[in-house]
């Protein structure tokens, strides 16, 4: 799902909040060639994405985030940022991802 304000940021945290699902943030700009794209939604993983060059309030959201490089890639737990992954290596993210939601990752 494409989120556009700080709002909706803080809707969708509070809304999984009281499910414990980790919720993955994938902030990007709008023309960033490595962006990688992962917008599905599974049952125990919430994906979103923002674009942070849009307006300024999107650009000050990075800024209260400390998104200095793209892709970011936040992941916020129980609403709290608990971790991040910067850039486009998939399978990094995704050993990420399942670390997170504590499955045992060895490379």
């Amino acid at each position: 799902m494409q989120l556009h304000s700080r709002e909706d940021v803080e809707n969708l945290i509070d809304q999984h909040k009281v499910e414990h699902k980790l919720f993955v943030l994938d902030v990007g700009l709008k023309h960033c060639g490595s962006c990688v794209k992962v917008l599905s939604n599974g049952d125990t993983v919430v994906f979103a994405r923002m674009n942070g060059d849009e307006n300024q309030s999107r650009m000050q959201f990075l800024r209260d985030v400390n998104v200095i490089e793209v892709p970011t890639f936040l992941f916020i737990t129980d609403g709290e940022i608990c971790g991040r992954h910067v850039g486009s290596r998939k399978g990094e993210l995704i050993g990420k991802i399942l670390r997170y939601q504590g499955v045992r990752v060895t490379y």
